[in-house]
């Protein structure tokens, strides 16, 4: 039986807030999807019947210049209907209809939706540049034994603000110069205690490193990390949260042992589960010893296999620069970000098929409510920016060649273009049949996912 004594105000207000958060942002990519098929069928001079945002029953809406504007009641997704969309439809007159338009006006029709979805991340990306966001400054941690780095004198507390004449301010920025110069010599200038300025030669090595989904690329490294370890967030109820530490708190030792990067933290709480440890803070210029002990957590690698780590409950990042441009550098570096995801969505879908990446990674709309009110929670820009990458992905999933999707539209029209003529009747509806049930599928496999989630 469900014990409604056991939900206090605070968990239903923060369960109303991420539900509001995920609302609002799956309308705006839903609206932005369907406005994109809209804007350009009517500029192709297709009638356009209905303009909806969900599925099923009406909840409100209005008609106006001969277009109906509804919400209905499964928010879910959206549609455009329009005049002669449907093959059997019959017309007294079929001029604006969706049959009459040319197989390119179809196409493009088709292909707007998926534009949009582009092209609104875009512009949120063109905004947030221009605003301002936090990024990873270039602040040396961890100098690893035996590297170039050691060699020709780095220290942690070190800033690096130039490489070879190129001036630097984001860890990307030198990740992305040193990744791709293995075996060249290379000028850094270093910045020491924010007072003196020096420049070193340092050659990269050529080294193998696994990427993001676990294949090995060979990059050059210099041997060092970035220096993270101020508590940015933590989770209510961990433990963390249980030991006392406090957002801001400068992790400088566990056990004694002294934390200069990620991967020193890792060593010794990820790596250490029911293990008591000691954390060595500052605080405010003040140092406290905190004990808190890592409880075991099983989560699956990149593969899908099940491993077990020693879980605390805090995030921590590194020292932050701000990142802001004007227009014109906010329009390339949003145009930059937008090529670096889409370039990720694509291979992760691409391995997804391969089983290079277990199917299990795939989420629904309760992961989607879980991330979106997390995202909601630590701030606008997180919110905005999470909302430019799902825009981005629901674009890039759209073009799949799947019958009752924008690709698999697209992809019937592209035949009817080469052949002259287009797919018959009885074929399009067989593949949209199966088209459906792949769809169908793989939402009740997301949903199934998603609900072992919860349970785990």
């Amino acid at each position: 039986m469900l014990d409604l004594s056991a939900l206090t105000l605070d968990a239903v207000m923060s369960f109303g807030f991420q539900m509001t958060a995920f609302l609002t942002g799956l309308a705006a990519l839903i609206f932005v999807h369907e406005l994109g098929h809209f804007l350009i069928a009517r500029k192709c001079g297709v009638t356009v019947e209905k303009f909806s945002i969900g599925f099923g029953p009406k909840i409100v809406g209005f008609t106006s210049g001969g277009t109906e504007y509804l919400i209905a009641a499964i928010p879910l997704g959206g549609y455009v209907k329009m005049k002669g969309e449907d093959p059997g439809e019959e017309m007294e007159d079929p001029r604006g209809s969706f049959s009459a338009a040319t197989v390119q006006q179809r196409l493009a029709i088709a292909f707007g939706g998926p534009l949009f979805n582009i092209l609104f991340a875009i512009l949120i990306y063109i905004v947030v540049f221009m605003v301002g966001v936090p990024a990873k400054g270039t602040f040396v941690g961890k100098v690893h034994e035996n590297s170039p780095a050691l060699a020709a004198g780095l220290q942690t507390g070190d800033r690096i603000i130039e490489v070879d004449g190129k001036k630097i301010n984001r860890w990307d920025q030198l990740l992305e110069i040193v990744h791709n110069a293995p075996g060249r010599k290379m000028e850094f200038v270093i910045e020491r205690d924010s007072k003196t300025i020096f420049t070193v030669p340092i050659t990269p090595k050529v080294d193998n490193v696994p990427d993001i989904f676990g294949d090995k690329e060979e990059v050059g490294l210099i041997g060092i990390e970035s220096l993270e370890r101020r508590i940015s967030a933590i989770e209510s109820g961990s433990p963390a949260d249980k030991a006392g530490f406090q957002v801001g708190d400068d992790i400088m030792a566990i056990d004694g042992a002294s934390v200069k990067g990620h991967s020193d933290l890792q060593k010794v709480a990820m790596e250490k589960p029911r293990q008591e440890l000691t954390f060595t803070i500052l605080r405010n210029n003040e140092t406290l010893a905190i004990q808190v002990t890592p409880e075991p957590k099983t989560v699956k690698d990149i593969k899908g296999k099940d491993i077990e780590i020693g879980y605390i409950g805090f995030g921590v990042s590194g020292i932050l620069v701000t990142e802001q441009y004007s227009l014109p550098g906010a329009i390339q570096r949003g145009l930059e970000r937008t090529w670096e995801i889409v370039y990720l969505i694509s291979v992760s879908i691409k391995k997804l098929f391969t089983g290079s990446i277990s199917a299990k990674t795939i989420g629904g709309p309760i992961l989607i409510f879980q991330v979106y009110g997390h995202q909601a929670e630590k701030g606008l820009l997180d919110f905005v920016m999470l909302t430019a990458l799902l825009s981005i992905n629901l674009g890039l999933l759209n073009l799949l060649p799947i019958p009752v999707l924008d690709g698999g539209h697209i992809f019937f029209f592209l035949i009817e273009i080469i052949k002259g003529k287009p797919v018959s009747e009885a074929n399009r509806e067989r593949a949209a049949q199966v088209g459906l049930f792949m769809l169908l599928s793989l939402m009740v496999f997301a949903f199934y996912n998603d609900i072992m989630r919860v349970f785990n």
